[in-house]
């Protein structure tokens, strides 16, 4: 069963105008959120090494999970999608059209705050405990796309619209980034 989960992006980086690219993070392992969905709410929490395996060919960047539109980007030739120890990176290279350009200023701004991701989960690739009404996933077998969304569930992941020339490899960056939009989630 394909399922969709909402994650929350940023954007702090001044860009070139020319270049739309768009780096994040939208799968974070071991981060507990809620979910809300046709039978109720529950927690939920994605495991470190879920992705393990998982395929990522053929995922698309879209807006809004419209499939009806062009995506944005494409894995392998126009976004690459890199597990590592923190989850999923996406860096993902924009098309020259209006509704791109559109997308990477509201993210650049901050108007735009979430991602989301559509993927599936074998079967016995997660388990669900009652008495913490938490769901954990072990293991995802296909990502199908990621979405650029106005209303994020995962706070704890992150994207920026960023310039080739200024990327930056930095977890400690990112680790902070992320905790400055956790604090700021609970004073707001």
């Amino acid at each position: 069963m394909k399922e969709l989960r909402i994650c929350e992006i940023r954007a702090d980086m001044s860009a070139n105008a020319d270049d739309l690219t768009l780096e994040g993070r939208p799968i974070v392992y071991d981060n507990q959120t809620v979910i809300n969905d046709q039978s109720g709410s529950f927690n939920e929490v994605i495991r470190n090494g879920a992705l393990d395996g998982a395929d990522l060919t053929d995922a698309r960047l879209l807006y809004n999970h419209d499939l009806s539109k062009i995506p944005l980007a494409k894995t392998p030739k126009t976004m690459q999608l890199i597990k590592d120890s923190a989850g999923l990176k996406m860096v993902a290279h924009l098309p020259d059209t209006e509704e791109a350009k559109s997308v990477y200023t509201a993210v650049k701004r901050g108007d735009l705050s979430g991602m989301s991701f559509a993927f599936k989960v074998p079967p016995g690739g997660d388990k669900y405990n009652p008495k913490t009404n938490t769901r954990e996933i072990f293991k995802i077998e296909k990502v199908y796309e990621i979405s650029i969304v106005p209303f994020p569930s995962y706070p704890q992941t992150s994207v920026e619209a960023r310039a080739i020339i200024q990327k930056v490899n930095d977890p400690k960056r990112a680790e902070m980034k992320i905790k400055i939009n956790q604090i700021l989630r609970r004073v707001i």
